[in-house]
């Protein structure tokens, strides 16, 4: 298949851009210019795991465009402060593991209680998991230290990313797509939370009244550090 015949078979079958018939509207929680917010449609890590989404398709955090990338780290605040107004802390997650399949792309956001934030940088270092995940030949780094992924990750890449809040974390370039699980932060993160597997293992979608009370719950979290009311759009 062409890449041409790719990319319209990839926006043909994609439930996560904007002007999708397959989205699942009674996820969003808000609109911003380039980006979106909205409710994870599977159970979830917690009630509030929400994923941060380029409206438009797009296949990694590495291809979007600057304006685009800078809206999404809006969103990042945003929700660092709605969690910590509520006393928890957060990370933020990218799993970008078969980039050439040109899936659309999102930013997992889980919010974690104050005493597992702090710990969590220290946690994901030390796990057996990335040191031991692809085996022990790979020409990269287990983990990289984050300053600017957009210039320390090669485009084209498969990799994984995860944030500590506002603050740079880690990244983990994917060499054996095959050998990388892809609920890999989720079992990590899922452990310090002391969550059965059935949280992690198979992402089952909700019912749609599910979503929908979801939604409604975070809107009304969400609504005093909504900075999508203060943007002006094209009428």
């Amino acid at each position: 298949m062409g890449d041409h015949s790719l990319l319209e078979k990839s926006l043909e079958d994609c439930a996560l851009c904007i002007e999708s018939r397959k989205l699942n509207k009674q996820c969003i929680v808000a609109v911003g210019l380039t980006t979106y917010l909205c409710t994870a449609p599977w159970e979830g890590l917690d009630d509030e795991h929400l994923l941060i989404i380029p409206q438009a398709h797009c296949a990694s955090s590495l291809q979007l465009d600057e304006n685009v990338y800078d809206e999404m780290r809006l969103w990042r605040r945003g929700l660092v402060a709605m969690w910590k107004a509520a006393g928890r802390d957060c990370v933020f997650m990218e799993m970008a593991q078969d980039v050439g399949a040109n899936k659309h792309m999102f930013i997992e956001c889980v919010p974690l209680e104050a005493e597992l934030g702090d710990v969590a940088p220290v946690y994901f270092k030390a796990s057996k998991a990335i040191n031991e995940c692809e085996g022990e030949y790979t020409d990269n780094k287990k983990l990289i230290e984050l300053r600017d992924m957009r210039k320390q990750i090669p485009r084209g890449f498969n990799y994984f990313t995860i944030d500590f809040g506002m603050q740079n974390g880690y990244a983990h370039v994917i060499e054996n797509r095959e050998a990388f699980p892809p609920t890999f932060a989720t079992e990590i993160l899922a452990g310090m939370m002391d969550l059965p597997p059935n949280r992690w293992r198979k992402r089952k979608e909700l019912q749609f009244e599910d979503m929908k009370k979801r939604t409604t719950d975070v809107k009304e979290k969400w609504e005093d550090f909504d900075w999508t009311k203060r943007i002006k759009r094209d009428e």
